[in-house]
């Protein structure tokens, strides 16, 4: 029987990843200067050439090692030895050259069955080592060829044991006769069998188990970079879409700039010529930054924004509109407002409108049905907006992979404000922005809404009521 050319195996070493034992063993060798795969198996053999001499020394001190002849000559016993200790010198390639280690100790070990005494079947951990390091190396295919090859060979061993042709040469009595031979023959065979055949099983079994805990890892490796992927698009397209409303700010307040200067330029009366060219450059300058705002930002912009490009950018005043939307859609949401709503800075005033619809949309789609709360409390320094809703009765409906609040927190950050997600300890989803209020900014500006229910209704107005509905 042929097997597939013996090479070394280039992922040994990462195959060969055991417990903290072996581990352990590794350190101690590296420190003794073996750092190799062949230097630490010539030491493995080492080990087992005097685990082998202890073994066949307490045979011999219990008068285990006659067989059943109880008298072999010194010549034979010597065969013994010899062969036995000779097995585990193959063990040395057992991971550089797995199969032809196999091999090697598959016919010393037929050797050792040839010569050994009647009734005495001896076998030691070379034929074990080997056919277990095949079964962990190798495909199937050549497992299982490797493995039928040395059965074949130790079973030629067995029968020239069980025929007394070598024994006879050494000097050792007759055997048990033509049924003992037959049977002695069967029996040695029948062990060949037992011991490659569950060895190289377990090999195999080993080895199935690390390619899992290989896939399992790599599969594992996969999905953490999938969702960093995910949150790189995430941070991407939201960042995108700051970039959009800045222009959107930038644009309506530089618009604004460039027609008071020139409101301002046919007005001034004192010094006109240099206030003329000082309002020019004024005007000069705004339409300058205007153009090279829309030049490097608008490429960002989403089409279906309208044919300027000017629409308004929801802010803290349309949060009402929010709140009447989610209710419209079937939601239970109680609104609270406490104090007076500031203005807002133009980014701070998206992000905290921006901030309510993300939430209020993950409430509907996570927990459908849920009661959601949003309450907006108001200081001289700070805005902070709480939005709180029951935790999904099944997780199975609770589906995404969190993206919104990477969107959410990049727009805190964005603002200097800071934003807080997670369950509270009532066993709610709460999201918590703390938003920082500018020292001049004015209070019940026209993006705050009404505080009380008998306040104008306007933009916001929803959120005063504190109602559900």
């Amino acid at each position: 029987m042929t097997t597939s050319p013996d090479t070394p195996p280039a992922a040994a070493p990462a195959a060969d990843r055991a417990g903290p034992g072996v581990d352990t063993v590794r350190r101690v060798l590296d420190r003794l200067g073996v750092h190799t795969v062949l230097g630490r198996d010539v030491v493995l053999a080492g080990v087992w050439v005097l685990v082998t001499i202890a073994f066949l020394a307490t045979l011999l001190a219990a008068g285990e090692f006659y067989g059943a002849n109880r008298s072999i000559p010194t010549a034979q016993i010597v065969a013994v030895i010899v062969l036995a200790l000779a097995q585990h010198v193959p063990l040395a390639l057992r991971r550089v050259r797995p199969v032809t280690a196999l091999l090697a100790v598959a016919v010393l070990q037929a050797a050792l069955l040839a010569v050994l005494p009647t009734g005495l079947a001896l076998w030691t951990a070379a034929p074990v080592v080997t056919a277990y390091t095949v079964a962990t190396l190798r495909p199937t295919r050549v497992v299982v060829g490797a493995v039928l090859a040395a059965v074949g060979i130790e079973a030629v061993g067995a029968a020239v044991g069980a025929s007394a042709l070598v024994k006879d040469q050494l000097g050792a009595a007759a055997g048990l006769g033509e049924v003992g031979v037959v049977v002695e023959a069967l029996a040695l065979v029948a062990s060949a069998v037992l011991i490659d055949g569950v060895s190289a099983a377990v090999g195999s079994w080993v080895a199935l188990r690390r390619a899992h805990d290989r896939d399992a890892r790599a599969r594992a490796a996969e999905g953490v970079e999938h969702q960093a992927t995910l949150t790189r698009a995430a941070v991407a397209a939201e960042r995108t879409r700051m970039a959009r409303e800045l222009h959107d700010v930038a644009a309506h307040h530089l618009t604004g700039l460039v027609v008071q200067a020139g409101a301002a330029e046919r007005l001034v009366d004192g010094d006109p010529e240099r206030a003329k060219e000082s309002l020019r450059s004024v005007r000069a300058q705004g339409r300058e930054t205007l153009d090279a705002l829309r030049s490097i930002v608008g490429i960002l912009r989403e089409t279906g924004d309208g044919p300027s490009g000017t629409v308004p950018v929801p802010g803290l005043g349309d949060v009402g509109d929010l709140v009447d939307q989610a209710r419209a859609s079937g939601a239970v949401v109680d609104s609270h407002v406490d104090g007076t709503l500031p203005s807002l800075a133009p980014l701070a005033d998206v992000t905290a409108y921006r901030t309510v619809q993300e939430a209020l949309v993950n409430a509907r789609r996570h927990a459908p049905g849920a009661t959601v709360e949003l309450r907006l409390r108001a200081t001289a320094e700070s805005l902070v907006i709480v939005v709180e809703n029951d935790l999904p009765l099944s997780r199975a409906t609770s589906g995404g992979g969190g993206l919104g609040l990477v969107g959410m927190r990049e727009r805190a950050d964005l603002v200097g404000g800071r934003l807080d997600t997670g369950v509270t300890a009532e066993g709610q989803w709460r999201v918590r922005l703390e938003l920082p209020v500018e020292a001049d900014a004015s209070t019940a500006g026209p993006s705050a809404p009404a505080a009380t229910p008998a306040a104008t209704p306007g933009p916001g107005a929803g959120l005063a009521g504190g109602g559900a509905e």
